[in-house]
Formats: C-alpha cells, sequence, structure tokens
C-alpha cells in the first residue's frame, strides 16, 4: 500500500489534527493509528540517580541503558545514572523511541552507533559513538537485521 502525507500549515489552526483515509482498516493502517497514538505517551526524560543526588536524563543523551549487579543504568557521555526501571519496563516504554534491544543486559539508543562489526562470524558488535563496543546476543541478530533493513532500504 502506498502512503501519502499531506501537511496543512498554518496559523488559523490552533491544534494538530490527524486525518487517516485508507480503503480498508488493515494492520498497516492499526499500526499507523498505534504509533501517532503513543507520541504523546512516551517521556523525553529518565530519572536517574547517583549516590543521592537525583538527575533529569534527556533520551536523547542517553547511549544505552544496561544492567550490572542486579541494578539498571543510563549510559551517557558523562556519566551511569542507577535507574529505577527494569530492563524488559524500558524496552516496552522505549522501542517506538529510537532504543532496540541487543540482548537481556543491554538496550542501545540507534542514534549513538558509529557502526555494526561483522568481521567474527555469527557475531554482530555494535560499535558506539562513545567509543564503547556491545555485543549483539545470537537471538536479536534478526531484529538488528531487521533495523539494519528498514533504515538503510535493503532488501
Amino acid at each position: 500500500m502506498e502512503i501519502k502525507i499531506n501537511t496543512n500549515i498554518s496559523e488559523e489552526f490552533s491544534n494538530i489534527t490527524i486525518n487517516i483515509n485508507a480503503p480498508k482498516m488493515t494492520e498497516e493502517v492499526e499500526n499507523i493509528i498505534r504509533q501517532i497514538s503513543n507520541i504523546n505517551s512516551i517521556p523525553n526524560q529518565v530519572i536517574g540517580y547517583i549516590n543521592n543526588e537525583i538527575y533529569f536524563i534527556e533520551l536523547k543523551d542517553i547511549i544505552c541503558f544496561f544492567s550490572k549487579d542486579k541494578y539498571v543504568f543510563a549510559r551517557t557521555k558523562e556519566n551511569s545514572y542507577k535507574i529505577k526501571y527494569k530492563l524488559y519496563e524500558l524496552n516496552e516504554i522505549f522501542e517506538q523511541k529510537d532504543f532496540i534491544r541487543i540482548s537481556n543486559s543491554c538496550i542501545i539508543n540507534i542514534n549513538k552507533i558509529e557502526c555494526f562489526d561483522t568481521s567474527i562470524i555469527g557475531t554482530i558488535t555494535v560499535k558506539m559513538k562513545d567509543g564503547t563496543k556491545e555485543i549483539v546476543s545470537k537471538r536479536n541478530v534478526s531484529q538488528i537485521m531487521k533495523l539494519l533493513k528498514q533504515r538503510g532500504n535493503l532488501k
């Protein structure tokens, strides 16, 4: 199905209105509605802790979420902050917000990826822009390949 997007920007409008015109309700249409509905419900920040200090961390600054010693952390270029979420909760909340789970212990921000290293057969290493590396678990390789196909228009 071909999707056409029409925009009408004018100061006469006080709100954003989205109209969806389709010949019938399909899974694709339902998916579009779900994505649009989730835009306002996804937060742009998380709260992180270092000792007794509380920080508001912008999602765009987070390189990855990772678990270590039974705790979950958000890593930015400057620090690692303890987070009061489980990884599966973060995955559910932010999967529509450019984060992808690459292993049981790591969720990465796809905007912070430098490149993928596939030099070791059967293994993908993600090199992040801050110089760190994360290993994609075998069970998540198909998800990464799907991401590459979507973003790179690969067949």
